[in-house]
């Protein structure tokens, strides 16, 4: 009775969180053909598809994306969420859009995130209310709704499963178990988001080691905590180890721009958000240093960490001053040390995004504050309708505002024209990591109904080969720059009017088929403009004696 008592209030808190995450972000949940803004989610979206492509074609090559031609492992220029690509790989097989399946993988993080918030809430012995408020707190967090554009940092869910299979394990006799709840959630953190999953290990072991002292945890619990943290390292260790092969040809993060991303104290009263509310509060240096957790929240947290104190909630408070020190990276007191010492933080741009995990102490304690609060309303009907209150005031306190841009339905219908076998494509224009960068991510988007490799690109981490690139096809289209680009190996140029200047555009075509060399193969109308597709022939110079660059026609196909 008991267990099924529980299977139907976990439900309930299920459909209540989707229904919270409906109402706060119903402009997404109506426009599931549109996304914030045309950057990091069409980025989302070619991982999620290139995961899902590979694993399904070449598994062996999984990490050789079909970015930067000819580099190997350019996946591991940015964080790869193969998790997440494998659970919406059923959505694909249903012929569901990509954006729509991107947009349902987001709102069911939001969801999923808050729901397991409430089981951890639940288990450190708070009541349905009080873990309603955690979860409510930790679904619609502002931190969240600053990065709603990043698909990767709203896997949060596998955080308090991880939390609650380290108390079950170090405070439960017969959890046994719960071992290898430990190593799954943290080998799926690792999985579906690198930076959470490294922040994650720092925290929750910090976490762990205040409940062993505080309890004085010996024998079978401590090994069995021990021996699932082992197994998640197992599990993590072949991602580990090909993002840190390929860290010679990536190279790591300059100091300076650790520092710029580093926090300090007063960015956790800066804010970002457009709530009225809010408005004297000072703007943040960067949007990813606006780290204000909401005044609700804060207050409830105070609350919660009050006197009496317990060891579990000590150990809450302890790890969220580790993730706080955390998220000052070069400015804090043990980040600087752990940099030191431990290149992989080296790899990590943006220490602030510790900042999440900071927010999960919060949420946890704001329960815990929530239910002294509410301890003081005798009457049942009352505390409910309290409850309905703080929970509005929570959503209030983070309501989003976004922008809804509609994302291409299809490609150009050139690409079709590309040969099954052995073309590399540049597309035109390309764009400088200093500058628009990010407006190669078309032409990713598109590559996902073609998979062909280009020399175009974007990810976390600019190889060095792409300034060449860009040095190369400075002047292009003239003869010079053809030459250039046939002897890195490219096969075909295309050129899409929609997404620069129009006039600009049409010039740059009417040059191409007057040059030499190059032969048009396609034109079609894409959403009231031209697109048009060039093949570089040979005598250009692809596969010159001394280039070092080998003839993609002689390539197998692409799978």
């Amino acid at each position: 009775m008991f267990r099924l008592r529980r299977t139907r209030e976990a439900a309930a808190a299920l459909l209540g969180l989707a229904g919270v995450v409906a109402a706060a972000l119903h402009q997404q949940v109506r426009h599931l053909d549109a996304v914030p803004d045309r950057g990091d989610p069409l980025f989302s979206m070619w991982r999620l598809s290139w995961v899902r492509h590979q694993i399904a074609a070449s598994p062996s090559h999984l990490f050789d994306a079909n970015i930067f031609y000819p580099l190997p492992a350019t996946l591991t220029y940015s964080d790869s969420m193969i998790l997440p690509a494998v659970a919406a790989a059923p959505l694909a097989w249903l012929h569901v859009h990509p954006v729509v399946a991107y947009n349902l993988m987001l709102l069911a993080a939001f969801v999923l995130s808050g729901w397991a918030a409430y089981g951890l809430a639940r288990d450190l012995g708070g009541g349905v209310l009080p873990a309603w408020i955690t979860a409510v707190s930790f679904t619609i967090a502002p931190f969240r709704m600053n990065h709603f554009s990043h698909l990767e940092l709203q896997m949060t869910m596998w955080m308090p499963i991880v939390l609650l299979s380290i108390h079950r394990l170090l405070l439960r006799e017969g959890s046994g178990r719960y071992g290898g709840v430990l190593a799954a959630a943290l080998a799926a953190q690792w999985y579906s988001s690198m930076y959470y999953g490294l922040f994650l290990t720092f925290y929750a072991s910090a976490f762990a080691a205040v409940l062993i002292v505080a309890h004085r945890v010996r024998g079978r619990r401590l090994w069995q905590a021990v021996a699932g943290a082992c197994a998640a390292a197992v599990v993590v260790s072949p991602l580990v180890l090909t993002y840190a092969r390929s860290t010679p040809a990536r190279g790591e993060r300059p100091p300076e721009v650790v520092a710029a991303f580093s926090a300090v104290p007063e960015d956790y009263v800066r804010t970002g958000s457009h709530n009225p509310v809010y408005r004297a509060l000072p703007r943040p240096v960067h949007a990813e240093r606006a780290l204000f957790p909401g005044l609700l929240v804060i207050v409830l947290a105070l609350a919660g960490a009050w006197p009496p104190f317990s060891a579990t909630r000590g150990a809450i408070v302890v790890a969220g001053l580790v993730a706080f020190d955390g998220s000052l990276g070069l400015n804090g007191v043990l980040y600087p040390s752990l940099y030191h010492f431990f290149s992989p933080l080296h790899s990590v741009r943006v220490p602030a995004r510790f900042a999440i995990l900071v927010v999960l102490s919060l949420t946890v304690l704001a329960g815990h504050g929530a239910a002294r609060l509410l301890s003081l309303v005798g009457d049942l009907r009352l505390r409910a309708l309290a409850g309905m209150l703080l929970t509005a005031a929570i959503v209030a306190d983070a309501w989003p505002r976004y922008d809804r841009l509609p994302v291409w339905r299809s490609p150009p219908a050139i690409y079709a024209s590309l040969p099954a076998t052995g073309s590399v494509l540049f597309e035109f224009p390309v764009h400088s990591p200093a500058d628009r960068f990010s407006e190669n991510l078309p032409y990713m988007y598109f590559s996902m109904w073609h998979w062909r490799p280009m020399v175009n690109g974007y990810s976390g981490f600019t190889p060095s080969s792409y300034a060449a690139l860009l040095e190369g096809t400075s002047t292009f289209p003239d003869p010079a720059a053809l030459q250039y680009l046939a002897r890195v190996g490219v096969t075909h140029i295309a050129l899409n009017c929609r997404l620069w200047e129009p006039d600009v555009c049409a010039s740059t075509m009417s040059r191409l088929d007057a040059a030499s060399g190059v032969r048009r193969v396609a034109r079609a109308e894409w959403y009231g403009a031209p697109s048009t597709l060039y093949e570089l022939r040979r005598e250009l110079g692809a596969g010159e004696p001394g280039s070092g660059i080998r003839d993609p026609r002689s390539e197998p196909p692409v799978r």
